[in-house]
């Protein structure tokens, strides 16, 4: 299985959630390590998730979990379909859910959906229209979203996938614990270890899937989390320095610094300031 890897990581921390339309839409086999919520707001798209296709009408869509290659398009020349990227920590409440491993995705039926998840899907279109809403609001869209999403609600498919290809479920696998491990030691040959993989292996698949070293994209993934807990919590420094998998508070400011020009202290002085503005 041929397929890209899109890093979001930034953007989903400074904006808490990507959303956007497109007509005619068309987008590769891809994965990356954010939940995408795709909804069709006019006409007709297709979802390709591990080579299943999943026809959306008007009004449906599907949520893909983190690290599930999936390909979006349509056909339908008139068509409009609006998607929404965040991360897991995003909405704390659902981030066991998302990366719980025993669901990849969940489609979402017009027809079934409750009434107030169906007004949900109305606002969070509008937002991808004219973001004219801040964060939280958002935040709170999709929480009510989500909660009636469940699988309470027969309306809701929770799928598993058919077995993959050797190459894909590794690069999965890494994924998927370095996430679940990020506060904790991520060396080389403790990742191997554990998921029972040659090291010289590990970093062959990593760097030429994802076109990056393993250490590059562990130490921006703690940054990432950094900043989410900066912004999202009432976290100390240090709680945030460790729960991030730095070893210290002197390397993560350090880190921290060389990678958003800031320390961390300023970084969230910088971000409750502009907050209040809005």
């Amino acid at each position: 299985m041929t397929f890209r890897y899109e890093d979001w990581s930034a953007d989903t921390v400074t904006y808490g959630v990507v959303a956007y339309c497109s007509e005619n839409i068309y987008h590769s086999p891809h994965l990356h390590s954010q939940v995408e919520l795709i909804i069709v707001e006019k006409g007709s798209a297709v979802a390709v998730v591990d080579g299943r296709k999943f026809a959306m009408e008007e009004g449906s869509g599907i949520l893909i979990c983190p690290h599930i290659v999936h390909e979006i398009y349509s056909d339908d020349k008139d068509s409009l379909t609006c998607v929404f990227i965040f991360g897991t920590e995003f909405i704390s409440e659902f981030k066991a859910f998302f990366e719980s491993n025993s669901v990849h995705f969940v489609r979402l039926d017009k027809n079934s959906c409750p009434d107030f998840a169906k007004d949900q899907i109305k606002y969070l279109v509008d937002f991808a229209h004219n973001y004219s809403i801040g964060r939280t609001v958002v935040k709170g869209m999709l929480t009510v979203l989500l909660s009636g999403i469940m699988p309470a609600y027969s309306g809701v498919e929770f799928e598993k996938f058919k077995e993959r290809s050797n190459n894909y479920e590794i690069c999965r696998r890494l994924l998927l614990y370095i996430d679940s491990n990020i506060s904790s030691d991520l060396s080389l040959e403790t990742i191997s270890k554990a998921l029972n993989i040659v090291p010289s292996y590990v970093s062959t698949v990593f760097s030429r899937n994802f076109k990056t070293s393993l250490n590059s994209y562990i130490s921006k993934k703690r940054i990432s989390v950094a900043k989410s807990l900066l912004m999202d919590s009432h976290k100390s420094i240090t709680e945030i320095a460790f729960e991030s998998g730095f070893s210290s508070i002197r390397s993560f400011n350090r880190r921290f610094k060389e990678s958003e020009g800031l320390t961390p202290s300023d970084f969230r002085e910088s971000f409750m300031n502009s907050d209040k503005k809005k």
